[in-house]
């Protein structure tokens, strides 16, 4: 395959059903994830131009010895995960093959995954996840959507005034809202907290599409993005009494942290923190 063709690989990956792009290791290479597990990883490298993809030990043997020196074990991987991880030069290898091995590496990753991720897979292809800014008026409404719910919850117990001035949208750049067709019912965003962290804010999910998985992919996006754009971990304000997103948070691998910066005095805040 030509060097130029890497924007057809990139393609085919994201086109697959909920699969997403991350680089954890910088700007090259590019991971393509699906519920947050790896099944594909290219290198856009003149000097470098591969592909690492998911497989079994039977698969992975059979392609070494069909093609060899140009399929090997994976390159970056250490020796106990080698039989599960194929690099390919794509230089010497023809795009139909490739395609077929991608469909592969992704039913590899598909089929083990717990039995309630792969059921909310084809519910998930269903919506939009959409890079955007904090002037989106989608957003703006969906921000109105989390006040309201916020109210709903904690408002008589706590005073949520005191919270409205570190949430301020004109500090917030980097946006995903998610689509079912053309309704927007759910968001989220991060924003610069030192040179190393972000903080995520203003994360919401229609009550209409919660349970589904959207919470969770669109956490694991805002992070992804978050990794792209340099940052190492990930911060964030919740409380006690949000208990569902507090279950969230936890399944994604945050921990509870000593409450940082304004919440420092704000005993009913929960604030976490994960590395990225």
């Amino acid at each position: 395959m030509k060097f130029e063709e890497w924007k057809e690989i990139h393609a085919y990956c994201m086109n697959k059903e909920c699969a997403y792009e991350t680089r954890p290791f910088g700007k090259d290479p590019i991971c393509y994830r699906i519920a947050g597990k790896i099944f594909a990883q290219l290198s856009m490298k003149q000097d470098w131009y591969k592909m690492t993809l998911k497989t079994n030990p039977e698969a992975a043997e059979f392609y070494r010895m069909a093609y060899p020196g140009v399929v090997v074990r994976g390159y970056h991987c250490p020796p106990v995960q080698q039989p599960y991880w194929n690099t390919i030069d794509l230089y010497q290898f023809d795009k139909d093959t490739l395609f077929q091995m991608i469909d592969e590496a992704y039913n590899e990753v598909k089929i083990h995954l717990t039995k309630k991720e792969q059921a909310k897979l084809p519910a998930l292809s269903q919506y939009r996840f959409v890079k955007t800014d904090g002037e989106d008026p989608e957003f703006v409404k969906l921000c109105s959507k989390l006040d309201e719910n916020l109210d709903e919850i904690v408002g008589g117990k706590i005073q949520r005034q005191k919270y409205v001035k570190y949430n301020q949208r004109d500090s917030i750049h980097d946006v995903i809202i998610v689509y079912k067709g053309e309704e927007a019912v759910a968001c989220g965003s991060y924003k610069f907290y030192d040179e190393q962290t972000v903080e995520l804010k203003r994360i919401f999910a229609d009550k209409s599409v919660r349970g589904t998985g959207v919470g969770k992919e669109l956490v694991r996006r805002l992070e992804a993005d978050a990794k792209i754009a340099g940052y190492r971990f990930a911060v964030l304000e919740t409380g006690a009494l949000l208990t569902e997103a507090c279950g969230l948070y936890k399944k994604l691998g945050y921990h509870q942290i000593p409450n940082y910066g304004p919440y420092v005095n704000m005993p009913e805040s929960l604030c976490m923190e994960k590395k990225l």
